[in-house]
């Protein structure tokens, strides 16, 4: 694969690393939510699958159906600029060599993943080389994190554990059954690495992934800047709601010009589009929940409870935190804030550093944020994972403006 070969993260890792994680050895990644943990590790997965090594991947926090969205958006970016006949082979490959359990309703301990292996083994002869554990809480890592270690050194694996803001510092006592961590931290427009070891604390890699695909985007050697890479539609996926208005729009602009779409829902909720539907679940919902006074004191307008705002900026949440831009349709006021339920998506993506731009339809034209006010300017969709949303008051210049941007976007297709 020319596309894994030369820009594959872990593959150029593994000089800094000494080597992948050897059989036996428990590593783990930490990162803010959104920054690139999961795809991460799903990019270590990858690399041992075109091998045509079995792989188990255990989420703690998402459905099978979600994580295998995040595998297929990896594959998408990763062979990108291969032939067709090699990413089929590939493709067929990773189906045959993975197996995805989830643990979203029960608590996940060292016991429950050893039957899980020992279940594999038996029943389906599947015996995986690498397990990866996504969202590990950091008040459980005390509890699971010997267990873990123990299971990867009697069963010779390779194990890694993804976390937010893991509290692992250079004085923990689980450095006696870690060998390496990795801190992903964005970085303007790209996402610094750090690498953590007991022996050495901190150190920042010469090297930085590209925030929307966590390809590598530069290195040492490399001064020209983050690599070019030239997107497709076809490779890029939109998140949105589906909602009258913007979010309808966004979709059947993305959709003449071949864009893949997840259009998140849940009960109650009343869409115009519902290709690409993802109805969230109560759980997957509680995850991007929020203090409505904390949010109305952030946007400087009253939300009550008992209505379905509570549910529409969790979905908000979900949008926001599996994308690279966020691109919105609204109304900027005095104070910085955009009117509405949608100014939740514009606050989530300042707060996470997205690339963030927002049309405003009365000023008749788009606006960056960056970092401390909004800059006039033109943005192009440049990142595999983007959202679109805004109001459901969409007027002509907003469409006009969502279908410039996609034909500035993808017209060189």
């Amino acid at each position: 694969m020319h596309e894994l070969n030369e820009r594959n993260p872990v593959r150029a890792l593994a000089s800094h690393l000494g080597g992948p994680l050897g059989a036996g050895e428990l590593g783990f990644i930490t990162a803010r939510a959104g920054v690139g943990k999961s795809a991460m590790l799903v990019h270590i997965a990858l690399d041992q699958l075109v091998r045509g090594k079995d792989v188990l991947h255990v989420s703690l926090g998402e459905s099978v159906e979600h994580v295998r969205t995040h595998y297929d958006q990896v594959f998408r970016a990763s062979t990108s600029r291969s032939r067709p006949a090699d990413r089929s082979a590939a493709l067929v490959s990773a189906e045959r060599h993975r197996m995805i359990h989830t643990w979203v309703d029960r608590s996940f301990t060292a016991e429950a993943l050893e039957r899980s292996l020992d279940m594999l083994s038996d029943m389906a002869g599947f015996r995986p080389v690498l397990v990866v554990v996504d969202d590990v809480p950091g008040e459980e890592l005390d509890r699971v994190v010997p267990g873990v270690a123990r299971i990867a050194r009697e069963r010779e694996l390779s194990i890694w554990l993804g976390g937010r803001d893991l509290p692992i510092g250079k004085d923990s006592t689980l450095w006696g059954h870690l060998q390496v961590g990795l801190r992903l931290s964005p970085e303007a427009r790209t996402v610094r690495l750090t690498l953590l070891r007991k022996d050495e604390g901190g150190r920042d890699l010469p090297l930085t992934l590209d925030p929307a695909t966590m390809l590598v985007a530069t290195t040492a050697a490399d001064d020209a800047g983050p690599s070019a890479v030239t997107l497709r539609a076809a490779d890029c996926t939109l998140y949105s709601g589906g909602a009258n208005g913007s979010e309808q729009a966004f979709g059947e602009i993305g959709e003449r010009w071949g864009v893949q779409e997840v259009n998140f829902t849940f009960d109650g909720h009343k869409q115009a589009r519902s290709k690409g539907r993802y109805s969230l679940s109560p759980r997957e919902l509680a995850a991007g929940d929020v203090s409505l006074v904390y949010v109305s004191r952030r946007l400087s307008r009253t939300y009550s409870e008992g209505t379905l705002i509570r549910k529409v900026l969790q979905a908000l949440w979900h949008m926001v935190s599996r994308s690279q831009q966020v691109f919105v349709i609204g109304q900027i006021q005095d104070d910085g804030t955009v009117v509405g339920g949608t100014g939740w998506s514009v606050e989530l993506a300042r707060m996470w550093n997205k690339t963030l731009w927002v049309f405003d339809q009365d000023q008749d034209g788009w606006f960056r944020w960056d970092g401390e006010d909004w800059v006039p300017g033109q943005p192009t969709i440049d990142a595999v994972h983007f959202t679109g949303t805004g109001t459901r008051y969409l007027k002509g210049n907003g469409r006009a403006a969502i279908e410039r941007l996609f034909e500035r976007s993808f017209a060189k297709d």
